[in-house]
């Protein structure tokens, strides 16, 4: 087996894929190695199959896929088209609220703003304002890394008076100065759920990127799941002469006596290349796989203070008949919980007090908005298919592999199946199949920071995002949600700016 490559990619998630696609794609030639530890490519990015049943481990819709935006710029440079079957939904979601089942969102910007404003005519005065935001600020920081390859200028105008302005503070708070309707605040806010984000803890500026990126950008979902993709994208790798190993762990990084990377020791035996590109937790890879060396202790102390996104608990479900006949006829609904504005207070008090576990059960499982989506209305090969999601934290959780916790995950699943059979109650009988995951889960399955789904949260201070600028221990480099940002543009976002920095004469730019 080859030991010595160019470039070595430590763990298969989404963004080391397409960093390794871009990259044998723009410098053939270039060796690239990845390893992973588990028997299957893509971090979140992965399938699990039950009874021919496919589920899928993470919501897997695209933004940006229409003309402007950035994934399907990129997508088209790959020549991913011919491979990928790309499904564009025309709804954007569904709304289920305690009275009304009726709200149904148009997946195309224009037609979303007027139905908006029709719905919540007493806040046109904050809508507008709202609409502005996103067309400009929410525009800016959606073309981030071509303002940063000069590609795309900005109104510095408008750039000015979003950091004065906008930067330090969260969704709730720029909401509270918009609007008074409780329920509008609540469509709007769920927008977050996307990155990992609470309305109360969201920066306000990355949450415009985020509806900018989704909407008037365009979003849509791959056929076959996030796998396929993952799938597509490691058969490029290795086309291009490089190897994708599964069920191959990195024991640690090996680094020479002046501070440079020069390879990584696996349970296959050591593989050496002067770049190694980390796809995995900052926290792991500090904690576990780089020397102790004390010139890494202020890179710890940033990390100490980057705070993780929320963790999702997610209970999959399968039903004998299609989901579109039990009362769900979307790809996509929000059912949101009766106590409204309230769950914001609920979950700042739970972690802020660290009550009991019936009290963040109430405030994460009930009372805030879970996303549920017909993955059969999606890709009806997959079975009838349903996944229901709420975002979580570890933070209440038992240790695993305990009776607390199976009861727990118990506790769990009979919560959620129990928020769709009140607003659905056509699934009553109909549930063939569920399994429940949780923070642990993800945290097990990807080593993931406390099961963080979503990288670091990207809130009002994102000082300590910059944990890897001048990093000491030279040749080591950074991908994941964990720098990039979550959602999948943001990963090929990433990922085609670390290529595009790569020198061709072998060492990366500064």
């Amino acid at each position: 087996m080859d030991t010595k490559w160019d470039i070595i990619c430590v763990g298969s998630g989404i963004t080391a894929l397409a960093f390794a696609a871009q990259m044998v794609a723009r410098h053939p030639g270039k060796r690239v190695l990845i390893t992973e530890q588990h028997y299957s490519p893509g971090g979140y990015a992965t399938w699990f199959r039950r009874k021919k049943l496919v589920f899928d481990c993470s919501l897997h819709k695209l933004s940006g896929m229409r003309e402007g935006g950035n994934l399907k710029r990129i997508f088209e440079g790959l020549g991913l088209a011919d491979e990928l079957e790309i499904v564009y939904p025309t709804v954007f979601f569904a709304a289920s609220t305690g009275d009304r089942d009726d709200f149904v969102f148009s997946n195309d910007y224009s037609s979303y703003k007027e139905q908006i404003c029709a719905e919540f005519p007493h806040e046109r005065e904050g809508l507008n304002q709202f609409f502005q935001e996103v067309e400009s600020h929410g525009r800016n920081g959606y073309y981030q890394f071509q303002i940063m390859n000069g590609t795309f200028l900005p109104d510095m105008k408008q750039m000015r008076h979003a950091h004065k302005h906008l930067r330090k503070i969260t969704v709730k708070q720029a909401f509270a100065e918009r609007f008074r309707d409780p329920r509008l605040i609540q469509f709007l806010s769920a927008i977050g759920i996307y990155v990992g984000g609470f309305e109360e803890d969201l920066g306000y500026l990355y949450y415009l990127h985020v509806v900018y990126a989704t909407l008037t950008c365009g979003n849509a979902y791959i056929a076959g799941s996030s796998q396929h993709l993952s799938n597509v994208l490691v058969n490029r790798v290795r086309k291009s002469g490089g190897k994708v190993l599964l069920r191959t762990e990195v024991s640690r990084i090996l680094v020479d006596e002046t501070n440079h990377a020069r390879g990584i020791e696996t349970s296959r035996g050591n593989f050496y290349a002067d770049e190694i590109y980390i796809n995995a937790s900052p926290h792991y890879a500090l904690a576990n796989l780089l020397p102790q060396l004390d010139c890494l202790e202020p890179a710890r102390v940033k990390l100490q203070s980057l705070k993780p996104s929320w963790s999702t608990s997610t209970l999959y479900l399968a039903t004998d008949v299609p989901p579109e006949e039990l009362g769900l006829p979307h790809s996509e609904t929000m059912f949101f919980s009766d106590q409204g504005a309230d769950a914001s207070g609920l979950r700042t008090q739970c972690v802020a007090e660290n009550l009991s576990e019936e009290a963040f059960e109430d405030a994460f499982w009930r009372a805030s908005t879970m996303e549920v989506t017909n993955y059969h209305k999606l890709a009806a090969s997959g079975g009838n298919v349903v996944c229901l999601n709420v975002l979580d934290t570890m933070a209440h959780w038992p240790p695993p592999d305990t009776d607390a916790y199976r009861s727990k995950k118990e506790r769990l699943a009979k919560v959620l199946l129990n928020r769709i059979l009140r607003r659905k109650p056509g699934f009553e009988g109909h549930v063939a199949f569920q399994e429940a995951s949780t923070p642990h889960t993800y945290q097990r399955y990807t080593n993931n920071y406390v099961g963080a789904g979503y990288g670091a949260l990207v809130g009002t201070d994102t000082s300590s995002h910059l944990f890897h600028y001048g990093f000491p221990i030279g040749g080591i480099h950074f991908l994941s949600a964990w720098v990039a940002g979550p959602s999948y543009e943001a990963a090929f976002g990433y990922a085609e700016m670390k290529v595009e920095a790569y020198d061709p004469g072998g060492r990366p730019s500064a």
